[in-house]
């Protein structure tokens, strides 16, 4: 009778071990997994209705510090049926700007924010394919807006 209550509490503690082990493992991917630089981006309609739902999943290809060029970045979004195209980025001065799926721009204009918000320049009657120069501008991170037709797109701009 005593041998059996020990064995019986002995499989009761391997349980237990096996139950907090799980716990832990468990606790530190759900832990990796909501400090992660994932986003989740959402866009919406004039009236306020939700379109899309993307989660966005950030990867680093190359080290901070690398010399490696590597390729420039293209950038889309897709606001109900308009297509916003941005490359490259990070660049050197001139962006190409690509607007597709629209065919009257209205009160259309690109901007150019520093990272305070002020406004660096404006670029007003634009087309469905835009060249931005910014080769004028010192390097660094800016904030690229788009208005056309009562739709907003902003965008991170990496001058290099």
């Amino acid at each position: 009778m005593k041998t059996t209550f020990l064995l019986l509490r002995i499989q009761t503690s391997k349980r237990i071990v096996a139950i907090f082990l799980l716990f832990v493992v468990l606790s530190m991917w759900a832990a990796a997994d909501a400090y992660a630089q994932n986003k989740i981006k959402y866009t919406y309609d004039s009236a306020g209705n939700r379109l899309t739902r993307q989660k966005e999943i950030v990867v680093q290809t190359r080290g901070v510090l690398s010399d490696d060029e590597g390729e420039p970045s293209i950038y889309e979004e897709k606001l109900s049926e308009t297509k916003v195209t941005i490359y490259p980025n990070p660049t050197r001065g001139m962006l190409k700007v690509d607007i597709s799926g629209v065919e009257k721009f209205e009160n259309a204009r690109i901007s150019l924010y520093d990272l305070t918000g002020t406004l660096m320049q404006q670029w007003g009657s634009i087309s469905q394919s835009n060249a931005v120069d910014i080769s004028d501008r010192t390097p660094g991170m800016y904030i690229m807006q788009i208005v056309y037709n009562g739709n907003t797109s902003s965008w991170k701009i990496i001058k290099e």
